[in-house]
Formats: C-alpha cells, sequence, structure tokens
C-alpha cells in the first residue's frame, strides 16, 4: 500500500470512529510503528487530525465548516496563483465558460481580461466584479486593457459565507446554459468521495454547473487532497483535467491519475507542466 492510500485510510477510519490507534495500524497495514507515525505526522501538518498520545483524533472541525473568503484567500496564495496560471492556458478565444465561487477560481478570473471575445458565467460576485471591473479599466495587476473585457453572466441565489451564489436561482439559470469548459474550485478531493464542498446548496449549484459544461477542471492545490466536506459534487471519474500544484506528492498524482484523464502540475513561480494519464 502506498503512502497516500495508508493516509487515506487512516482519514477514512477517523472519520468513522473518531480516533485511531498507532498499534491498531501496525497490524492493519502490516507497516513498522515508524511508518504509521510519519502517516500521521504528515495528516497533522496538512490539519486533518489531531496526535495524540499513542494515536490521534479526528480534527475538531467539522466537514460542514465553511470558511469565510478571507480566510480562504490566506492559504496558499502562490500555489492558487500558479494554478490559476495553468487554468488560463487552457483558454482560447472566443469559448464560454463557467467559474465557480472560489479563491482559486477569484485568482484566475483576474488574468483573463486579455482573452477576447470570452464569455464568462459565475456564480460569485466577486469574480463578477473582478471581469466587469476590466471594462472600467481598473483591472488592477492586468493594468487597463483598452479593450472590452469578458460578457458576464452571473447566475443570482441566496449567498453562502464564503461568497457563492446558491439555491434554485442559481440552478435555473445555470439550467439554461450551455459552456465549454467548467473551471471549479473544491472544498476537498478524496479517491473514494471525490470532490466535495461543506454546504449543501453549494454541491447541488456546483452539479448543475459540471452539468451544463461540455468538460470540467477542477482546481486544488496539494492541501486539497484527502479532505472531504459534508456534500458530495462529483466523482473523480467525471473530472477530464485536474490542476494542481508540484508540491502534490508522487504517490497521489499516481492515484489520482488512475481516475482522472488529465493531471496537470502547476510548478509554483514557473509554467505548467502537463502529466499525461
Amino acid at each position: 500500500m502506498l503512502a497516500a492510500q495508508r493516509q487515506q485510510a487512516v482519514v477514512d477510519r477517523l472519520q468513522a470512529e473518531g480516533v485511531v490507534r498507532v498499534t491498531d495500524l501496525v497490524h492493519a497495514f502490516d507497516v513498522s510503528d515508524m511508518t504509521v507515525r510519519r502517516d500521521l505526522d504528515a495528516l497533522a501538518r496538512r490539519g486533518l487530525l489531531i496526535k495524540v498520545h499513542g494515536g490521534a483524533t479526528l480534527r475538531t472541525s467539522p466537514t460542514s465548516e465553511e470558511p469565510g473568503f478571507a480566510a480562504k484567500a490566506a492559504r496558499e496564495g502562490a500555489e492558487k496563483a500558479a494554478i490559476a496560471a495553468a487554468a488560463v492556458a487552457l483558454i482560447e478565444p472566443g469559448m464560454a465558460i463557467a467559474l465557480n465561487s472560489g479563491t482559486t477560481t477569484w485568482a484566475m478570473a483576474q488574468l483573463l481580461a486579455p482573452i477576447p471575445d470570452l464569455t464568462v458565467v459565475t456564480n460569485s460576485p466577486r469574480i463578477a466584479e473582478v471581469l466587469w471591473s476590466f471594462d472600467a479599466g481598473t483591472t488592477g495587476q492586468q493594468g487597463t486593457t483598452g479593450q472590452q473585457g469578458p460578457t458576464v453572466i452571473a447566475t443570482g441565489g441566496v449567498r453562502t459565507p464564503s461568497d457563492a451564489l446558491v439555491g434554485p436561482l442559481a440552478v435555473n439559470a445555470l439550467s439554461t446554459l450551455n459552456v465549454d469548459v467548467c473551471f471549479m474550485g473544491v472544498h476537498g478531493i478524496s479517491l473514494e468521495r471525490g470532490i466535495t464542498t461543506p454546504n449543501l446548496l453549494e454541491a447541488q449549484t456546483n452539479q448543475q454547473m459540471l452539468e451544463s459544461a461540455s468538460r470540467l477542471c477542477v482546481l486544488a492545490d496539494h492541501t486539497k487532497f484527502g479532505l472531504s466536506g459534508l456534500s458530495r459534487i462529483a466523482g473523480l471519474e467525471e473530472v477530464q483535467t485536474l490542476i494542481t500544484d508540484d508540491a502534490m506528492s508522487a504517490s497521489a498524482v499516481d492515484l489520482l491519475r488512475g481516475y482522472i484523464d488529465e493531471v496537470v502540475l502547476a510548478p509554483v513561480g514557473a509554467p505548467a507542466q502537463g502529466v499525461g494519464a
């Protein structure tokens, strides 16, 4: 069993039982005490568990915990910027794309001004504001573009703590649309649970968004691997492309390639590189 598989199994056991013991894991995985402790150290660094004497307990934050936009934006900024740049490289002039609400898709939106004849569907007020600002010439890092920005279609809906517009209004609006690619940021990505979010209504809205798209591209930095939110959006087999950063472990990439057609590793501070399936 690879390290990523063992660690996912530890997380699954914790979610089922609330606590794990080192001695039990040594027996279950047929590995050394030191190997188990290294796995627990790795999961603790990712905030997935709390180490205690002789084992570990489930992290106190529940799967329904939904951090606010500002809290999420402060995490893994360099990784999100690299992922956003790699995602923008997949867009061609004249495309219609969907961006769900998230801090990685928000970073991506700030790079879209130079792409001509682009239509963007989004359930994020923050992303819509960024795109509308291009027309006003106040584009932040992009500077004044001198050209019209993308056509923006905002869904409407009820606003969540993470600034997503969700619910029946958003779902109904998305059900009438067709886009070439849906770029979706997620709370967590797991081999068994797929892509997830803490918010039930957001999961329903994201499900409709991916149904409206010909292709699904998930944007998830390495810290999202092994995390599970309360509500499932889709299985990994429904994802055509995953863009992550190059801190994702080689064993995790190998496992993900078993489910996803294309995994793109975006080196932080360097051009992205593809990893074929």
